[in-house]
């Protein structure tokens, strides 16, 4: 949730309600949203897995109840995993699909028909990857996922026009691995920095609150997707 946290504390000390969804990592959602309100804030948490067939709806309808209305969402849950083309299976690229691609889709089109019958326009920010602007081997399953993101965020902001504003922004390394199962290089900054996951949820805020911004694709890389 290192990433997931930063948007919310973020959005939530701009004065947005802030539903946090979590699967797996619901102790620290629950650690989250106790430490925002103490602080103030409007701040509630749903759980469940995106993965399965009616997973994002159950979270909508769950958020729903919590916030009563909504009028934005960040589609941040995501998988990564680095695997060999020649070693995935079917399996592997309908797991990314779902959770990585479907899920979002899902959640932003209940969110669209929401609006609708409300007569409100709202907001989303999908989070995509620097990886999206250029060919990466490794991790195709993943890489596929965030494309199809990726075609369905333009695709959308032309559909649902001034009804739904979708963007997204594209991270670059932004986490540093937890253990050395997971390091891998993080790669060259032509900006001489690091992004930081601050920096990331600043323009995932950005594109929230940007009334004339739509179908744009926000990189906040150090420049990582120009080499």
């Amino acid at each position: 949730m290192r990433l997931g946290s930063e948007i919310a504390e973020c959005l939530a000390g701009a004065g947005w309600g802030v539903v946090i969804h979590a699967n797996r990592s619901t102790a620290a959602a629950a650690e989250l949203c106790r430490s925002l309100r103490a602080e103030g804030r409007e701040v509630w948490t749903v759980q469940g897995d995106l993965e399965v067939a009616d997973g994002p709806d159950a979270v909508w309808r769950q958020a729903l109840e919590e916030a009563g209305q909504i009028d934005a969402l960040v589609n941040n849950a995501a998988v990564f995993e680095r695997q060999p083309l020649r070693s995935a299976a079917a399996a592997d690229f309908e797991r990314m699909w779902r959770i990585n691609a479907l899920a979002p889709i899902r959640l932003t089109a209940l969110l669209a028909a929401h609006l609708e019958a409300r007569g409100a326009g709202g907001a989303v920010v999908n989070l995509l990857d620097q990886r999206v602007a250029h060919a990466d081997a490794g991790a195709v399953p993943y890489l596929l996922s965030k494309k199809y993101l990726e075609a369905f965020t333009l695709s959308a902001a032309l559909e649902f026009g001034g009804l739904l504003r979708v963007n997204a922004v594209a991270p670059g390394a932004v986490l540093r691995p937890t253990g050395p199962e997971g390091s891998e290089p993080a790669g060259l900054f032509p900006t001489g920095a690091r992004p930081s996951c601050a920096h990331v949820a600043e323009a995932a805020r950005y594109l929230l609150e940007a009334v004339s911004v739509t179908g744009q694709v926000l990189y906040v890389d150090g420049g990582q997707h120009l080499v």
